[in-house]
């Protein structure tokens, strides 16, 4: 404290720093004065904080010596201050020049210190110095920054109260009161908030002299006039009301004191008239006069208080700019609160006051309409009354009732009953919610005990109100409604209620007025009251209604009954009646639990919409909705009758009308659900729904079928019954739609919330009906139907939520048993458990074998869109059945099981739009690979019934099964369903999904041993189902036994297999006349199949897989057996034996069959004889086949040379087509399996025995065998060709034909590819030996490029065409083998202009194909492939010929002359690029490959690997099966060879390329893969 006068002293000498004294050549000019302004208010406020602290803190007293030094330093500080302070304020010349400053921060600054001086330095304020300051201080409203206004009006007031006596060293009027009138009309310059607070304070501190009449005058009008300066805010408003309040109750107050020769009372009547009333008021009402308020100078004159008390229409302006809400808010409440006040000081200021008002009011009724802004002024008025309300009603006042409300009511009524103004009626409305209705319309009433105030209140209610308020007027009759229901007091609510009631059923229509629109309708009118009454009682507003009124029973009444009732009698039907039934009964949602019905009513309404829904099932032409209908009403039969003849709109109209009320009263109509018609009604909706969009469908199917009549006598007759078609489709959908909006709103507490016996009448009645339309539905195809029905039942499904047991009773109706489902197995119960019946051929009409085809296409639909566990086994979806306790996992299926329903569709086998492989054993096979509760299994019982029914019949020959190509068109063939069912079971999961338990074959395994035998006879129908089962289990069991896990299954089933290959051997005794050879066949059969063969591979290679390991014994059984079959099989040979003895064709066959399984699994035991016997066998039925295409080859040759007609060829290739016996090929196929075999164990196996057949006569009947194969095969492709000059369609006869023996003809495929070249020479001249109209190559054209590929055919037709000796005549026209070699010199001798390439016509045709049409099919389509391997011939044979051979020349000459390079654009289609694909040349191998997608990625590699390898055969024969990626491949490496072969051809497409993105990707591609092979390969060459 010592440094006081240094402080000062630094100060000051900071105070006097200049903007120059500052300077710095670094610092920029506006930065330095910046600084400068920093530097002076920092240290004004500096001083003026010095001053407070060191005078204004007072010291507390401790007492003591130490508290007298504490004293005395004290006093030395404030001595050093005040004299360091007086000293400054003498330096700065009172600091005067700091308040000129441009800087507000410095102005703020010297504000706040001079008030620290006028504080705690009084005494420098001289004479001299107030008349230096007075004029500065009192003066500073001047100041326009609101920065500084806070610190201006703090010294304004302590200089004002400090010095009272300075206003008199200034010009008040002049410096004073002309600055604070602007600085009011300015709106405070910004600083609302902070100036007008302290105005009132400001009020205060004026000298009385200067507080008069004049002073009042211009305040008022100087502060109203700045109110809307500038942006007001919410806040800004409310600071200058309450500042206009306490200013006008002040004034109120000081004025009259002060006034001199003025009445008090004029002056008081003066403000409250001319500026409480005709400004405030006028501006809270929007009004304003026809000059503006804010200007008059003589406001309080006597000119403007004339007592002109009505407003002209003239005077009445509405203002153009809308202030904001709040604004008139706190203007409402300001003028509120002064009236209130005054109510209180002065009652008979109020009394003017509210005169005035009443008079702007009635003028404003009065004026009406005329007015433009007419419903705001009462708007405001309302919201007038609200705040008196609020503010003063509330607290227990009177003065708003009787000076106000009950004079504005008694004076205005009339007015507002003729003018019917929904303003006035709200504005009403709102006075008789404030004030009640007895008190402000009875005048000396008061509400008492003895209720003496009743009956005359119900005569106004009756007289005045009720024919007004329901007159109907639509423009307030909303408002009306409103008052009315306000006007219903407690005391009198039935009575009140009841008149209303009556009145409005009463009311007469009247007409309609010209001007104004009157509602016609009653119904309106109850609606409309309803509706209010349920808002309020819901809405808990019924102040007025405690007791009676305040529960909706209260407002129940017969006359409403009746009316609601009968509404479905009074048809048509409006909105309005919709309307009122849905505002009596409620339930809109679930919290709408108010009706105005009683419960017997709301049963009535309930019966009548259900009997309109049901009505429109009468309209339908589907047959399975009268049933329907009869579920929905079973006693009303006779009504049905009646609706038939009722007309189609009116029917339509009824349904429509009931939905409507349905919908919208939903809640209210389940109260009482516990009858069955609130379930009816839900299932008529559904019903209503699912029939129209049956409709829809048949009607859309019959468009596009088009069947459209010819315009005739008949037709015309017909048209008005197709226009009434078509309108009742139209109003079906539209009645649909609307009921599937509806259902799918209601969300799924709703469905929860049902009883339970609702959900069980609703999926009972939906169930039937589903089967009714499954069944009865004729005019829709059968997967149509099916598809349609199971998305109903989806759907419902979704939509209602039925807990386990109710989903599984839905299902068990559903798929309950009736006459014509199901047909094969039939559910029974035995001993109270599960089991079925079979019926082996059930005497069904044509019409029962297509409805119970409709059904099983449906159920197969519901499994596949629902879950195969839910539907079929009952197990809940996605729940483990352990927490279940309605399913018990000690049986083998669960209590809800219908697995008869998987055993019926399985035997059913096929059905439009599905079959048990395609669709129905998926599903099954999806459950066993997910199933969630393994207990409950499905697979024994459908083995035990499947095998059950197979035993009931003669199974098929298994000899012509297959079963080493065992597949799902295989196993169709077999006839017997039972035993077909039961094969594809077991196919499908133990050998293709592999899914299968061993538990489940063994007891399968253990029923067939115990049926095999009955007592010591052979069960011949197991034993002929024996062959099929094994055929199917023995693989997965082998695997089984190869991983070296024993069980007692695999056990029992070796010692079977040894059991019946002695049962075989035995029976094949020396004679064949000892034995019956059908022992001989069923035994065999049963021995073969368990000795499975599986043929494998790709298109190039088929290999036979042995997939047992037998052991010694049965090694040593099988050569007994081979040895006694060819024994009996030279003695049945008549070319062997002249026993008389005949072979069978069947077990011939099963011979053929021995053989393979004997090559395949004992080749290393055979011996000579064996060998012998084996290569006869396979020589003998090869050639047969050969044999037999070659016929039909001829017999094709001389159809089409000596055809007469198109039709008369096609009819005769398909008799050829259809005269090969199938059973030549099912032998010849056994024999190439078996050579199959001897090829593959031939190259596994060395021993002395084998080393036979690789030499001599063997190996020479081998290669005549590989000879006729080939021959086979060329034979096959030159009848398609021949058959191909006809035309296409004939062609396609031909190679339909080899579609139907598949496996034959892939197997013959698979030994063309290994011919030796000499053998494809002998077969290629014996061909052409024969003589026939094409020749091999355009047979090998036509197998490759058939419209019915077979892959393995395409990949053999095309290995041969590049392999020796073919290749040389395969790619042009005219040339022989010998001629391939031609002289050199010929053909240089040759003129250039006749030296030309001719290629051969089906080769041409595919690479001249223009590339536009090419371009736009698809990636994966016929013509496109066909074009690609055309292409792989072309350049593989280009690749073979030599570079300097003119063949060569010739050829490229070719493509470079006749070939666009628009290929390329279609080969590049399969390759797709993104910009930048491939990577720079300095890419890594990874991030080049991470920026190509598969298919680019394919064709990237294939591209490469074309050129570094110069083939393309790797591609070509990856190609089949076809697929994108495939051909993506293809495409690559034609790529890689063209750039390789044909590099000119490429350059000259990829420099016309427009697409600078693909070029650029297709460089990118190039540099990477396709540049670094071919720079390495010119590097080599080198």
């Amino acid at each position: 404290m010592l440094c006081v006068k240094e402080t000062f002293v630094y100060l000051n000498e900071n105070l006097k720093l200049t903007t120059q004294a500052l300077s710095d050549k670094v610092t920029p000019t506006d930065e330095l004065e910046d600084m400068h302004h920093r530097v002076i208010s920092s240290s004004l406020l500096a001083m003026a904080t010095l001053i407070d602290i060191l005078l204004g803190v007072k010291l507390k007293s401790n007492g003591g010596e130490s508290a007298n030094t504490e004293s005395k330093s004290h006093l030395k500080v404030r001595s050093a201050t005040l004299s360091s302070a007086e000293a400054a304020l003498s330096m700065h010349k009172y600091f005067i020049d700091f308040l000129k400053s441009k800087s507000a921060a410095i102005r703020s600054a010297t504000y706040t210190l001079l008030t620290s001086y006028i504080k705690y330095v009084p005494h420098v304020f001289n004479e001299e110095a107030m008349k230096i300051l007075s004029s500065t201080i009192l003066g500073a409203f001047n100041e326009k920054d609101p920065l500084c206004h806070s610190a201006m009006w703090d010294t304004i007031l302590v200089f004002s109260r400090k010095f009272p006596e300075a206003w008199s060293y200034c010009n008040i009027h002049k410096v004073v009161l002309n600055r604070f009138w602007h600085f009011l009309q300015n709106g405070c310059y910004g600083s609302k908030q902070a100036s007008y607070p302290l105005i009132v304070q400001f009020l205060d501190v004026i000298p009385s002299e200067v507080a008069t009449e004049k002073f009042a005058i211009e305040f008022l009008q100087n502060l109203w006039a700045g109110r809307n300066q500038r942006q007001l805010s919410a806040a800004d408003s409310l600071a200058f009301f309450t500042a206009f309040k306490l200013s006008f109750l002040w004034l109120l107050k000081k004025v009259p004191r002060n006034s001199v020769g003025d009445s008090s009372d004029n002056i008081h009547n003066r403000l409250i008239t001319n500026v409480l009333v005709k400004i405030v008021w006028h501006d809270y009402l929007q009004l304003s006069l026809s000059k503006n308020l804010d200007t008059i100078p003589g406001l309080l004159s006597e000119e403007a208080t004339t007592d002109d008390h009505q407003l002209s229409h003239k005077s009445l302006l509405v203002q153009n700019v809308r202030l904001p809400i709040y604004y008139y808010q706190d203007l409402g409440k300001c003028i509120v609160e002064i009236l209130d006040e005054i109510s209180v000081a002065e009652s008979h200021l109020l009394e003017v006051a509210c005169e005035s008002l009443l008079r702007d009011y009635l003028d404003i009724v009065h004026q009406g309409e005329k007015l433009s802004k007419f419903q705001d002024h009462v708007d405001q008025l309302a919201s007038f009354f609200c705040s008196l309300d609020l503010l003063v009603v509330q607290n227990g006042r009177t003065w708003p009732l009787e000076n106000l409300a009950r004079p504005l009511v008694i004076h205005s009524l009339p007015a507002i009953k003729s003018m019917d103004s929904p303003s006035l009626v709200k504005l009403l409305l709102n006075l008789v919610e404030i004030f009640g209705p007895v008190h402000l319309f009875l005048k000396y009433s008061e509400k008492n005990d003895d209720k003496s105030y009743v009956e005359p209140y119900l005569n106004v209610f009756n007289s005045d109100f009720v024919p007004w308020c329901l007159d109907g007027k639509h423009i307030t009759c909303s408002s009306k409604i409103d008052l009315l229901l306000s006007l219903i007091q407690e005391e009198c609510f039935f009575d009140q209620w009841c008149l209303i009631i009556k009145y409005i059923i009463a009311k007469q229509k009247r007409s309609v007025d010209d001007k104004i629109s009157h509602t016609n309708d009653q119904f309106e009118l109850l609606t409309l009251i309803l509706q209010k009454v349920r808002e309020r009682i819901a809405g808990g507003k019924l102040r007025n209604l405690q007791r009676s009124g305040s529960l909706p029973e209260h407002w129940r009444h017969d006359l409403l009954d009746s009316v609601a009732v009968s509404v479905f009698c009074d048809l048509p039907a409006t909105d309005s009646h919709v309307h009122f039934l849905c505002a009596a009964l409620g339930g809109s949602s679930q919290d709408d639990q108010v009706c105005f019905l009683s419960a017997e009513a709301v049963c009535k309404i309930r019966e009548s919409i259900l009997k309109s829904l049901a009505s429109v099932l009468t309209t339908s032409t589907f047959e399975w909705t009268r049933s329907a209908h009869f579920l929905l009403l079973p006693a009303e039969h006779e009504h049905l009758k009646l609706l038939g003849e009722q007309s189609l709109l009116a029917n339509f109209e009824m349904a429509q009308f009931a939905f409507q009320v349905f919908e919208r009263s939903l809640f209210a109509l389940r109260i009482h659900e516990e009858d069955s018609v609130f379930s009816h009604i839900l299932a008529a909706l559904f019903i209503i729904e699912w029939e129209c969009s049956m409709a829809l469908t048949l009607e859309e199917e019959n468009d596009l079928e088009g069947h459209k009549e010819e315009i005739d006598a008949e037709t015309l007759l017909c048209n008005s019954s197709d226009d009434r078609l078509g309108a009742t489709v139209h109003l079906k959908a539209n009645l649909a739609e609307h009921i599937h909006a509806f259902r799918q709103s209601l969300i799924p507490s709703f469905w929860n919330d049902l009883r339970s016996d609702t959900l069980n009448r609703l999926a009972n009645i939906l169930a039937q009906s589903v089967r009714y339309s499954v069944f009865d539905t004729r005019d829709l195809g059968i997967d149509r139907t099916a598809a349609l029905c199971s998305e109903w039942v989806v759907d419902m499904l979704r939509l209602v939520c039925l807990d386990h047991i109710k989903l599984q009773s839905f299902y068990d109706i559903l798929l309950s048993e009736r006459e014509d489902w199901p047909l094969w197995v039939k559910p029974s119960l035995q001993n109270g458990h599960a089991s079925v019946k079979f019926q082996c051929e059930p005497l069904a009409t044509e019409e029962t074998e297509l409805k119970h085809q409709r059904f099983v296409a449906f159920v197969d639909k519901i499994v596949l869109n629902l879950s195969f566990g839910e539907v079929i086994l009952g197990i809940p979806r996605n729940q483990h059945c352990t927490t279940s306790s309605s399913i018990d996992v000690t049986s083998p299926v669960s209590s809800f099981s219908r697995a008869w329903v998987a055993a019926e569709m399985i035997c059913t086998w096929k059905w439009k739009g599905g079959s048990a492989f395609s669709t129905f054993l998926p599903s099954l096979v999806q459950y066993m690979k997910t199933e969630s509760c393994p207990e409950v299994s499905i697979m024994p019982f459908l083995l035990d019934t499947l095998l059950e029914g197979a035993l009931m019949h003669e199974s098929s020959n298994w000899a012509l099964f297959n079963v080493w190509h065992l597949s799902d068109s295989e196993i169709d063939k077999i006839q017997d369903r039972f035993l077909r069912a039961l094969v594809a079971l077991l196919f499908t999961t133990y050998t293709k999904e592999r899914i299968w338990r061993e538990s489940d074959a063994l007891a399968l395994f253990e029923k067939l041993l115990g049926s095999l035998f009955v007592s010591s006879t052979v069960n011949r129908k197991c034993l002929r189902t024996l062959p099929f089962v094994m055929s199917t289990i023995i693989k997965p069991l082998t695997e089984k036994m190869k991983s070296g896990e024993a069980s007692s299954c695999t056990d029992l089933m070796g010692e079977s297999i040894l059991s019946w290959l002695n049962e075989a051997i035995s029976c094949l005794s020396l004679s064949p006349r000892e034995v019956t050879q059908q022992d001989i066949e069923d035994w065999m059969q049963v021995v073969l199949s368990c000795f499975p063969l599986e043929i494998t591979g790709g298109t190039a290679k088929l290999v036979v897989k042995f997939d047992r390991e037998i052991s010694d014994a049965e090694t040593s059984l099988l050569l007994t057996l081979f040895s006694r079959y060819r024994a009996f099989y030279a003695s049945a040979d008549p070319s062997l034996s002249s026993s008389g003895t005949s072979l069978s064709k069947t077990a011939e066959l099963l011979g053929v069959k021995l053989t393979a399984v004997m090559v395949g699994y004992c080749c290393t035991k055979l011996g000579e004889d064996d060998w012998c016997f084996v290569f006869r066998i396979l020589r003998k039925w090869i050639e047969s086949s050969v044999l037999l295409v070659e016929e039909m080859t001829d017999g094709v040759n001389d159809a089409v040379i000596n055809r007469t007609s198109a039709e008369d060829i096609l009819e005769k290739l398909k008799l050829i087509a259809c005269t090969p016996e199938e059973l030549t090929f099912t032998f010849a196929e056994s024999a190439l399996v078996t050579l199959c075999c001897i090829n593959h164990v031939d190259s596994l196996h060395e021993s002395q025995t084998l080393q036979l057949i690789r030499s001599g006569e063997y190996a020479e009947s081998n290669d005549k065998m590989m000879e006729n194969v080939l021959r086979l095969f060329l034979a096959s492709g030159v009848s398609e060709a021949i058959a191909g000059s006809c035309s296409e369609e004939a062609s396609s006869i031909i190679a339909s034909s080899r579609v139907v023996y598949l496996h034959f003809w892939e197997l013959v495929a698979s030994f063309i590819i290994d011919a030796s070249p000499q053998i494809r020479g002998c077969a290629l001249e014996s061909v052409k030996l024969w003589g026939l109209s094409k020749d091999s190559v355009s047979g090998l054209y036509s197998i490759l490029f058939s419209s019915e590929p077979i892959s393995h055919l395409q990949f053999a037709a095309y290995s041969l065409l590049m392999s020796e000796p073919i290749c040389e005549v395969s790619l042009v026209n005219g040339e022989n083998p010998q001629e391939s070699d031609m002289d050199q010199q010929s053909i240089e001798s040759t003129p250039d202009s006749e030296k030309a390439l001719c290629l051969r016509d089906e080769l041409s045709a595919l690479i001249e194909m223009p590339t536009s049409g090419l371009a736009k099919t698809d990636l994966i389509a016929r013509d496109r492939v066909n074009v690609f391997v055309a292409w792989a011939l072309l350049l593989s044979h280009l690749q073979r010929l030599p570079l300097s051979s003119t063949s060569r020349a010739l050829l490229l000459s070719y493509v470079q002359d006749k070939i666009s390079p628009c290929i390329l654009d279609c080969i590049f289609q399969h390759i797709p690029l993104r910009s930048g694909s491939g990577g720079g040349a300095s890419a890594s191998g990874k991030k080049k490959d991470a920026e190509l997608v598969p298919e680019a990625k394919a064709a990237a590699e294939a591209s490469k690997n074309a050129i570094v390898t110069c083939s393309l055969l790797p591609y070509v024969e990856s190609l089949w099966p076809v697929g994108v990626l495939e051909m993506a491949s293809l495409a690559g490496s034609l790529y890689g060879m063209m750039i390789r072969l044909l590099p000119s051809y490429v350059r000259t497409w990829f420099t016309g390329l427009r697409d600078r993105s693909l070029s650029s990707s297709i460089e990118s591609l190039t540099r990477v893969w396709c540049s670094p092979p071919l720079l390495l390969d010119e590097f080599c060459q080198v």
